[in-house]
């Protein structure tokens, strides 16, 4: 039985491995969108006053019924 792989050796290797991810189009819109999704709930738990939660339900509400 063939032993599965469990990263690489060092952290040099995997930086250059997430580099070369990141510079893919996949990579760049994977990362841009988990970038954006996490500073959003940031600021929504944080940060956001209750007059600017009210203004992003406004928006959430318009976006789901543009689908």
């Amino acid at each position: 039985m063939e032993e599965k792989r469990k990263g690489y050796k060092t952290q040099k290797q995997q930086n250059e491995a997430n580099k070369r991810y990141r510079a893919t189009e996949k990579g760049n819109k994977n990362t841009k969108h988990s970038t954006y999704k996490s500073r959003a709930r940031v600021f929504i738990n944080e940060m956001a006053t209750l007059e600017e939660l009210e203004e992003l339900e406004n928006l959430i509400k318009n976006k789901k019924m543009s689908f």
